[in-house]
């Protein structure tokens, strides 16, 4: 058996921080999306090339060791976009239907 969420439902996401409020877009879809991450840098910056760890992509853009390369990605309510693996994700949770009175 499986769980099947619907990302488009999702309006808040719990780390270990405490839950996060996941803003809506203007269709009032959740921003909330699961992609494939990789760090970029700005060709601007100049930085000194540090020796590959663990979980680190090297210059042929393979990695040395595992590292979960699957994320999650959504605005919040001030604007801030939040980018985290997968993993980190305790739990989610949909937006309550509103009960309307007769």
């Amino acid at each position: 058996m499986s769980l099947e969420i619907d990302v488009e439902k999702i309006s808040e996401v719990l780390l270990a921080d405490g839950w996060h409020k996941v803003s809506p877009v203007g269709d009032g879809r959740s921003s909330f999306g699961l992609e494939v991450y990789a760090f970029q840098q700005s060709p601007s910056q100049e930085l000194p090339t540090p020796q590959p760890h663990a979980g680190q992509p090297t210059k042929a853009g393979q990695e040395h060791g595992s590292c979960c390369r699957s994320g999650a990605r959504w605005t919040e309510a001030d604007g801030s976009r939040v980018f985290c693996p997968t993993t980190l994700i305790l739990a989610v949770k949909y937006r309550g239907q509103q009960k309307t009175e007769s």
